[in-house]
């Protein structure tokens, strides 16, 4: 554990130059409290065009104070008598709760008339509104409750509360929850990049899923969420324009138009694939 140096003098003495040191710069990130996770189990119709073979559920995690980073996730389908681990979640997603109702509305045009304001967890966490060729192409989508919508308009009202309006109400098949709004009911902001996806069994259709999400903060308590497997991301949607009429026999024959998990999207000259 010994260094050895040998010197040997230099053919011409040359006067030293010091090279001009750096002196660095001190950290700008501020260092905030993690703080307590919240966490939120999705259970929701595919986002894209993907044909899920079995259920898929997301998982959105954030925390109350701008200093929360991630959390390590557990899952369990048999009542928490075991967990397989998930991994870490994504990235603070940006969400918070509604504190107000937001009433039924049509969902094939945009809702000019509705509004709901929500408040989202902390300051650091912000909505912007999006042109409506945006909301056609799918920015501003969220869930609120168990409603899928989109945004076209966020105004800032402070203290991390904005109102919403020019909505698209209903998306991916979710008008049956519209009528099941509820004050202080959740609000996701679903990027792709701050929400965490996971395959379920399809033996764990019906069944319930239990997720254990352990932070910085949460080392003594960790937070718990459970919810029943409906696979949503596998289910067709409800047809839509029913109909009934009575034939001259009697006889009364109903008809429907059935709705695909893909295709969302009103392409001119094509036909929706059943999917």
């Amino acid at each position: 554990m010994a260094v050895s140096l040998g010197c040997v003098q230099a053919a011409e003495a040359v006067a030293a130059t010091a090279d001009v040191a750096a002196p660095g710069r001190a950290v700008s990130d501020p260092d905030l409290e993690h703080g307590p996770t919240r966490l939120e189990l999705l259970d929701l119709p595919a986002l894209d065009d993907s044909l899920d073979a079995a259920p898929l559920l997301l998982i959105a995690a954030a925390g109350s104070s701008p200093g929360w980073r991630s959390a390590i996730v557990e899952a369990s389908f048999d009542g928490g008598a075991s967990f397989v681990s998930l991994g870490r979640t994504a990235p603070p997603a940006v969400m918070g709760a509604a504190l107000g109702v937001l009433e039924p509305a049509q969902a094939a045009l945009l809702d000019t008339v509705s509004m709901i304001e929500v408040e989202l967890l902390h300051e650091d966490m912000w909505l912007a509104g999006a042109l409506d060729t945006a909301l056609v192409s799918g920015a501003n989508l969220a869930l609120l409750g168990n409603e899928l919508i989109q945004f076209g308009v966020a105004e800032a009202l402070g203290e991390n509360r904005f109102r919403l309006s020019r909505l698209l109400r209903g998306r991916r098949g979710t008008e049956w929850a519209m009528s099941e709004h509820a004050t202080g009911e959740r609000f996701v902001l679903l990027d792709p990049a701050t929400v965490k996806s996971f395959e379920t069994p399809v033996s764990a259709l019906g069944g319930s899923v239990e997720l254990l999400a352990t932070g910085l903060g949460d080392a003594e308590d960790p937070v718990s969420v459970s919810d029943i497997v409906h696979g949503r991301s596998v289910r067709p949607p409800a047809p839509v324009h029913l109909s009934a009429y009575r034939e001259a026999g009697g006889d009364i024959r109903f008809a429907w138009v059935r709705r695909s998990r893909i295709g969302w999207a009103w392409t001119s000259g094509g036909d929706v694939p059943l999917g």
